[in-house]
């Protein structure tokens, strides 16, 4: 079977997720998303460039290049997997797909399917999470992951002895969360489809909480984020650029959660606060 690849170069990396996600709902079975790139799968039988075509068509302005090829069956697999790197973060944690070799070298491997473009580790916003992560006690605490995607946040912290959940608000993503979770035998944890009214109504409140969504909803969400972190929570915040980075700051701060570490990298910003008594 020939599969067809569809290549996309958008102009800004803020729009590179949110043009996945729509891309979702078409009979892609697998994305790789990174910066400002976007390459989706599926088999050509399957592919109809109009419906292509109306998926995008929101997002025109927003799209420098767009490129369809046919990659013939028999280079389809060595294609994928060599094209698919595994990601190393800091000494201890290494992010693979189930088709890459164990490492025993990582104190912490996770397994992600890269069958849907809901997080694998390799856009820059997750990785400066869980390379932050690395330097707080997860042990025994109640951890949330709003707007979860993957899962692979929530994975990491199971595997650090955290429990709690995560809340995803795309049916897809969440299913796709629920598969990675199982995959990487975690207990303690479950997802919920959802959103910030989920959060809202939850009686548990949290040592941690991930937000790794974008500016506006982190804005929006902030004083639920209040209600239901402990005093001297972390509040882990990324998915925008450097340059919101300063305001969303203040913002962060003048509701209970000033800064208390700042990561770049790629033109993305993550920033760790703690929730004042």
């Amino acid at each position: 079977m020939d599969y067809i690849e569809l290549n996309i170069r958008v102009k800004g990396p803020d729009f590179t997720e949110i043009i996945a996600a729509e891309l979702t709902e078409l009979p892609f079975d697998s994305f790789q998303t990174e910066a400002q790139d976007i390459r989706a799968y599926m088999p050509e039988v399957q592919f109809d460039q109009k419906e292509v075509d109306e998926a995008l068509a929101p997002y025109l302005q927003q799209i420098d290049d767009l490129e369809v090829k046919i990659i013939p069956h028999q280079n389809w697999n060595a294609l994928w997997e060599s094209n698919y790197e595994p990601v190393y973060i800091g000494a201890d944690i290494v992010i693979k797909a189930p088709f890459h070799a164990h490492y025993q070298s990582r104190k912490y491997a996770i397994t992600i399917d890269p069958n849907m473009s809901f997080g694998t580790g390799h856009h820059p916003t997750t990785f400066m999470i869980m390379e932050a992560m690395e330097n707080i006690p997860l042990e025994n605490k109640d951890l949330c992951d709003f707007g979860c995607g993957s899962g692979i946040l929530s994975i990491y912290a199971a595997q650090r002895g955290a429990h709690g959940f995560g809340i995803e608000i795309d049916p897809n993503a969440a299913d796709a969360a629920r598969q990675n979770l199982l995959q990487n035998n975690v207990q303690g944890f479950n997802i919920l489809t959802g959103d910030l009214a989920t959060l809202e109504k939850s009686s548990v409140t949290f040592d941690v909480i991930l937000a790794n969504i974008n500016r506006n909803v982190i804005e929006e969400s902030v004083g639920v984020f209040y209600q239901k972190a402990r005093p001297g929570a972390y509040l882990f915040c990324a998915g925008f650029l450097n340059e919101d980075a300063e305001q969303l700051s203040k913002h962060l701060h003048q509701a209970g959660f000033p800064t208390i570490e700042q990561r770049t990298r790629e033109g993305w910003t993550m920033l760790l606060t703690r929730r004042t008594p």
